[in-house]
């Protein structure tokens, strides 16, 4: 999502009302998580999911038996 499109960016200031990251790029995007953590990037960001995911570590991910 274009942060200019989102109902929480400021147009005036430039930036978002909640301080969030929206990087363009799944590298940025992991740069970023690595320095300030994901509750900065953006839920409507197209990787946060992705990151979440790899984030979450094996034991998360394995299926109930």
């Amino acid at each position: 999502m274009n942060c200019r499109d989102c109902g929480r960016y400021d147009q005036e200031a430039r930036v978002c009302k909640d301080g969030k990251l929206n990087p363009p790029r799944y590298e940025q995007a992991n740069d970023m998580v690595k320095i300030f953590g994901l509750r900065v990037i953006c839920p409507f960001n197209d990787h946060r999911e992705k990151l979440i995911y790899v984030r979450s570590g094996p034991l998360t991910r394995q299926k109930n038996r």
